[in-house]
């Protein structure tokens, strides 16, 4: 079969394939109102022919063949989403609400996990161009990304949760103001009486780490409380991090309160207080930041920060598809603001 006439839909389990204008002869409109309902751009087809073409599609269970739709359209209707941890509850979250929000606009989405390794990262977004993809949400590791990859494959990107070069590729930035999230929660702490606390945070060289402890930081001038360094931990975002800094923590000095970063490294936290037979939030008080879905279920819900997760999602898949449906719309910013959620930790 030629290839202008490879067919856009196939019927797997039958032995004919079937082409659109078989649908459209069956329901008697014209491929193009077909191929419009299909793809989700049929605002102006009436609500019966919709129906009408739904129902066909779903009684001869035809599939989308998307390879030769996209040789057509040049569009795979397919969005990458890259995140560091996907064992990190906020960005299971995230990689769901981003799921969501692509399927309400007729895109699927490919996962991919890079464990905070750059060259991983790097792996992935190479596997992303080579399938097709329209565009990428990443969550980038740690570290500055590949920049010469990114600007090499001009897929457009949304930056999530890291500061990355504004490039060509740059589609938006969506991102939460981490050191005014961090001022709010150490301000919380200090007027709640504390003046010893103890700030747990990620890779202390990439930049969301060095924004939170600016906010940390700030909050104590505010205060006139000093800032003592015996009193900070930076490593990874995960709870297993929390464990081990909270250890160490207990070993060097003496608090009475907690800025962990993430909600799994305050779950971490509050593990390593009970090994020692502290009380949360009797002898430490604890707050997290994020505000995962399992933060108020704790058998002490957490006090945290709220990021508004679902929100951040859809949003980073609304600016992407904006931008691959006119490529002129203005670069968006988004720095959602943070507040705070107080629970039975503090």
């Amino acid at each position: 079969m030629a290839a202008n006439n490879r067919p856009l839909f196939v019927e797997w389990r039958g032995t004919v394939a079937t082409t659109i204008k078989d649908i459209a002869r069956l329901a008697g409109v014209t491929a193009a109102t077909v191929s419009k309902v299909l793809n989700r751009k049929d605002q102006s087809i009436g609500e019966q022919t919709r129906e009408k073409i739904w129902s066909l599609v779903k009684e001869l269970n035809y599939t989308p063949n998307s390879i030769a739709r996209s040789l057509i359209t040049r569009s795979s209707r397919v969005i990458g989403v890259i995140v560091p941890d996907i064992l990190n509850a906020y960005f299971t979250e995230l990689v769901r609400a981003c799921d969501q929000a692509a399927r309400e606009r007729g895109y699927s989405t490919i996962l991919c996990n890079s464990d905070s390794d750059p060259e991983k990262e790097a792996a992935h977004l190479t596997f992303l161009a080579s399938h097709g993809v329209d565009g990428i949400v990443l969550a980038a590791s740690d570290l500055i990304p590949e920049v010469d990859l990114l600007e090499r494959l001009r897929i457009p990107v949304i930056s999530m949760d890291r500061e990355i070069p504004d490039l060509d590729c740059l589609a938006a930035r969506i991102d939460t103001d981490y050191e005014q999230g961090a001022f709010l929660s150490a301000r919380h702490l200090i007027e709640a009486g504390h003046t010893r606390i103890a700030f747990v945070s990620g890779n202390p060289l990439a930049s969301n780490t060095k924004i939170r402890r600016a906010g940390y930081e700030r909050a104590h001038r505010e205060a006139g409380l000093p800032v003592d360094p015996d009193l900070i931990e930076c490593g990874a975002f995960n709870h297993r991090f929390g464990l081990v800094a909270t250890r160490t923590l207990l070993d060097r000095t003496s608090f009475s309160a907690m800025c962990c970063m993430s909600d799994m490294l305050a779950m971490g936290a509050t593990v390593a207080l009970r090994e020692r037979g502290l009380s949360v939030p009797e002898d430490c008080a604890v707050m997290g930041f994020d505000n995962i879905y399992i933060a108020p279920l704790l058998v002490r819900p957490l006090s945290t920060i709220e990021r508004r997760i679902s929100e951040a999602g859809a949003l980073a898949i609304g600016a992407l598809i904006d931008f691959l449906d006119d490529p002129s719309h203005p670069r968006r910013t988004v720095l959602m603001e943070p507040t705070v959620i107080l629970r039975e930790t503090t």
